[in-house]
């Protein structure tokens, strides 16, 4: 095999593997969940809010955006909103700035300098991060003691609101609700 061949071959090797990591990178937040497992989570079936008005600091404008959203996917689990619920919801949000380092390797993402006499080089990829968090907090009204407790984290782009994504991310929380035995 000449070394044109052998490029060719790993060349088209290097690009279905590339487009299997792509396709398997999602742009899904990463849930957690931690939940109490005395509670019979079978009775809850109405809820209501902890506050009822902006808290002091967040974007009034975001803070409707992400209630109506809760309050939407939590309708269509079946919960009903009412003044005094079974459970009441309450929510924070938060964001973080990372910086992220990708090291190609010595020949980068290309097998430069394979068979075509090119120098080796390092391809090293630097970017700025956000991570946007959100979290839903569950209380039994009764004992007002903490039920539930669901973390959605994402990569955001703070310079814009992206409502599909609230709207995914809150999905994929409430989807964790009611816990299921043995779970987190």
């Amino acid at each position: 095999m000449n070394a044109y061949d052998f490029a060719r071959r790993t060349g088209s090797a290097l690009i279905v593997g590339l487009g299997l990591m792509t396709a398997s990178c999602t742009d899904a937040p990463d849930i957690k969940t931690d939940y109490d497992q005395t509670v019979d989570y079978a009775k809850y079936h109405q809820y209501s809010w902890v506050y009822t008005g902006v808290p002091q600091g967040m974007n009034p404008l975001m803070f409707d955006r992400v209630r109506g959203s809760i309050d939407r996917s939590l309708a269509a689990r079946g919960y009903q909103q009412v003044e005094k619920g079974d459970f009441a919801v309450a929510f924070t949000l938060g964001r973080r700035d990372r910086v992220e380092v990708t090291d190609f390797g010595p020949y980068g993402p290309y097998y430069r300098g394979w068979g075509w006499g090119g120098a080796a080089y390092r391809n090293v990829d630097v970017r700025n991060v956000t991570d946007g968090t959100l979290v839903i907090d569950l209380y039994d009204v009764a004992t007002k003691k903490p039920i539930w407790h669901g973390v959605a984290t994402q990569e955001i782009d703070p310079s814009k609101v992206d409502q599909a994504k609230i709207d995914a991310a809150i999905d994929a929380v409430i989807a964790k609700f009611p816990p299921q035995p043995g779970t987190k």
